[in-house]
């Protein structure tokens, strides 16, 4: 062999090797750890949680991949073509949780015409933190060969895992459209509005805390173009989203944008994507891949070895706007929960010989509660009526002494911190 070819291969097998990488830049934002100093209190236990079991091990385990992979090649043997065609299903194991997860979601159009349909979409899933159920029902309608536009409302449920209490409800709608405007070229719209329906309260352990949850309101909108033919062997794509999610303590906004260029014989391809949202701040991401394949049979001709996967088509792939009819809804399932955490208040302040009391019950508006005082046992003093937030304010009488002093709803047994407060006359002392 001579040294021509033998330097050809080397050079060749190195290009191969270097071909066959996709080259990327992990998201561009920076964090700055917290210094932890031994000199900080320790952050005290969520009361509204139980105590943590000693004899579990807290090192996260492995999941168990293969359940979901086994699953998915069984349902493509057992069910029809057409029933699989709208079924998305998946199990696994959370083994950190020890619970099995699943997620099922299904496609189903339930009356469909030449240009029009209308569908249902149920969904489950029940991962190691959470269960959630959904069901939404649309309308979609073709405008020619060229438009569709769609409408679709739906109500979600979610709960914790392991608790058998309410759930957390949210209703929703939504608009979609999809576009050809010609030349190969492809546009895609969607508009998501989430109202919460109700909300969740829930006492810690010592009733002197409520807790309450909502799921976030908000809007989402995404973006896709797909741009005209500019150069017979490019392809290009922009796409936007952008979310806000709002609760009473909990903000969530931010969008997304980006653009894609691939080439049709599928040797190319790059991205770039610039991301930013009040939680990580801003990040961009750079992505790109060079793909060869490799001929021994050219290299040993003295040829070029290397070339494009395949050869790239006259004409541009061009959708059918019909085949819209069966895609699926575009929104999000999981919303942000806004948790807010208020206790039962009591502050009192002594004047010679009056108390005045102050505070709230954050789940009792416009409600009678009474004023216990105690030297032992506790007795009845006087009754005091919350204004429509829960507030209360009042002031009792007691001759000198030292007592303890606390607030009472006696038909739901809601009761402040007791305080000890001193009459002494003309002088007083606050506890």
């Amino acid at each position: 062999m001579s040294s021509k070819i033998f330097i050809k291969i080397i050079l060749s097998f190195t290009v191969f090797v270097l071909a066959g990488n996709c080259y990327s830049l992990a998201p561009g934002t920076y964090y700055h750890s917290p210094e932890v100093t031994t000199s900080e209190p320790l952050i005290e236990r969520n009361p509204f949680r139980p105590a943590p079991n000693p004899l579990k091990s807290v090192e996260p385990e492995m999941p168990e991949l293969y359940i979901g992979t086994t699953l998915r090649q069984g349902l493509n043997e057992a069910l029809p073509p057409a029933f699989r065609k709208g079924l998305d299903f998946g199990a696994s194991y959370d083994g950190a949780a020890g619970l099995p997860t699943m997620q099922l979601d299904y496609f189903f159009p339930i009356r469909a015409w030449s240009d029009k349909s209308v569908f249902v979409t149920p969904r489950v899933s029940l991962s190691g933190a959470k269960e959630t159920f959904s069901m939404g029902l649309g309308f979609r309608q073709l405008f020619g060969h060229k438009l569709m536009v769609g409408f679709h409302g739906f109500h979600d449920w979610t709960r914790p895992r392991r608790q058998n209490g309410r759930f957390l409800n949210e209703a929703g709608a939504g608009i979609e459209l999809v576009a050809l405007p010609g030349k190969y070229s492809d546009i895609v719209f969607s508009l998501n509005a989430y109202l919460p329906v109700n909300e969740k309260l829930a006492w810690s352990r010592d009733g002197e805390m409520l807790a309450r949850e909502v799921l976030c309101g908000g809007v989402d909108a995404r973006l896709g173009f797909k741009l005209p033919e500019l150069v017979n062997w490019l392809d290009i794509r922009l796409d936007a989203q952008a979310h806000s999610y709002r609760g009473s303590a909990t903000v969530d906004t931010g969008y997304r944008t980006g653009i894609s260029v691939a080439s049709r014989d599928g040797m190319f391809r790059a991205s770039f994507e610039r991301e930013t949202d009040n939680r990580r701040g801003e990040q961009y991401r750079i992505e790109g891949a060079l793909n060869l394949t490799f001929d021994w049979k050219d290299l040993l001709q003295d040829d070029l070895p290397f070339s494009a996967p395949h050869k790239a088509p006259q004409n541009r792939y061009c959708r059918k706007i019909r085949d819209t009819l069966t895609d699926r809804v575009s929104r999000k399932h999981d919303m942000p929960t806004a948790r807010t955490e208020n206790r039962v208040t009591l502050a009192a302040r002594v004047s010679d010989r009056t108390v005045v009391l102050n505070g709230g019950f954050p789940d009792l508006p416009n409600s009678r509660v009474t004023i216990q005082v105690s030297h032992s046992p506790w007795k009845d003093w006087t009754d005091l009526v919350t204004d429509s937030s829960g507030f209360y304010s009042g002031a009792v009488n007691l001759p000198p002494g030292s007592y303890q002093v606390r607030l009472i709803h006696k038909p739901t047994g809601r009761k402040s911190a007791e305080r000890t407060v001193v009459v002494r006359g003309n002088r007083h002392k606050n506890h």
